[in-house]
């Protein structure tokens, strides 16, 4: 018998990334997902990769490094990736401050008046509008087909993946499966998104994490020729990431929109819009935390979306083709990245923020290479 392997509970993004990244550095690496495929928050976002949201620093390096391999891994592993940029929009004199604030200190963004939006970005709407900041940094990729592409590289790479085998109890040298089997570890990883709950509660629960519900839909393909030429956002989303927490005007735009838009802040709504290569818009969200959540999705919840997505973009086609909730764990104290060990050669990654698919290239560096020591 050989070195027992690595072992990965969670095919989600989170999960792909420790493995890929783990057989990499020549370890063994078994994947081990509850679900025929990866369906929970990793298939369920914008595909947006996004260190315009992350903060400045050793974060956004790490987010610029996952940028990076996600634009390789495209080439390898086979899969749309779209390198647009994101358009941040100000149309509140507060938004407008802030995002000059924030270019003052991120050097790769561009400060675009309104005339030159409109020349460059046709689809943003003129009315009101102040500004806005361009980031060549952001990305997009579709996730469901990503995920899957990902999961055909991963086994091309001689790491074994067992779909619908769930994760039963850890043990201290192995990991024990629905069907009765024990499969030992060198090292394990869980990247089981809200449901590693079920496997180490306590480490959670002192860890401060809690589960975060979104509202999304996506729009019916948008007429030939038509393109945001970037990922775009407006003011809300601007109190939403860590990036522009820091900026003076923060504050003072938060309360303005909570002034204004008292409903969005109740349901804890920013709004992206994300063009895929189907020509399909991605559009939300809606943020709930607790510890469960009723099963309804709520039309007046879509349509504060929608509402606030109007002040900011131009849409030919605004038909909604799908709709759905996903839900992921979030920290209570702020934190972006939160790691565990629960129990020795045991590693939990959870509760990314929204940021799960921009920070886990290199959150899985830096795992594997801890190991080292």
């Amino acid at each position: 018998m050989g070195k027992p392997p690595v072992v990965i509970i969670g095919a989600g993004i989170i999960g792909l990334a420790h493995a890929i990244t783990a057989r990499e550095h020549g370890h063994d690496v078994v994947v081990l997902e509850r679900d025929g495929r990866a369906l929970g928050a990793s298939v369920r976002n914008f595909g947006t990769l996004w260190p315009i949201g992350c903060a400045s620093g050793a974060e956004r390096e790490q987010a610029l490094f996952g940028v990076r391999r996600w634009a390789q891994l495209a080439t390898d592993a086979g899969f749309w990736f779209s390198p647009q940029g994101s358009l941040s929009l100000a149309y509140r004199d507060e938004a407008w401050a802030v995002l000059q604030e924030f270019t003052s200190s991120v050097g790769d963004c561009e400060l675009l008046d309104a005339s030159a939006v409109h020349h460059r970005f046709p689809a943003a709407r003129p009315d009101g509008l102040q500004g806005a900041v361009y980031s060549p940094a952001e990305a997009v990729v579709h996730p469901p087909s990503t995920l899957a592409a990902l999961a055909d590289y991963a086994r091309s790479l001689g790491i074994v993946l067992h779909f619908g085998t769930p994760v039963v109890k850890v043990h201290d040298e192995a990991v024990e499966t629905s069907d009765g089997r024990c499969i030992a570890f060198d090292r394990l990883v869980i990247a089981a998104g809200e449901e590693m709950r079920l496997l180490f509660p306590e480490a959670l629960a002192a860890a401060g994490v809690q589960r975060c519900r979104l509202q999304m839909m996506r729009t019916v393909p948008q007429p030939a020729g038509f393109a945001l030429g970037a990922v775009f956002v407006s003011d809300l989303t601007l109190c939403h990431y860590p990036a522009f927490a820091t900026c003076p005007s923060t504050p003072r735009l938060r309360a303005r929109l909570a002034g204004e838009l008292p409903d969005h802040a109740d349901w804890g709504i920013h709004v992206i819009a994300a063009q895929h290569d189907d020509h399909t818009l991605t559009l939300g969200d809606s943020h709930e935390y607790g510890l469960d959540f009723d099963p309804d999705s709520h039309s007046g919840v879509e349509q504060l979306i929608l509402d606030a997505l109007d002040e900011f973009v131009t849409v030919p086609d605004l038909r909604v083709a799908s709709r759905w909730h996903g839900v992921y764990l979030k920290s209570t104290r702020g934190e972006t990245q939160v790691v565990l060990h629960p129990r020795a050669r045991v590693t939990m990654v959870t509760a990314m923020g929204g940021l799960g698919m921009t920070l886990s290239w290199g959150l899985a560096a830096r795992t594997v290479e801890s190991w080292r020591s």
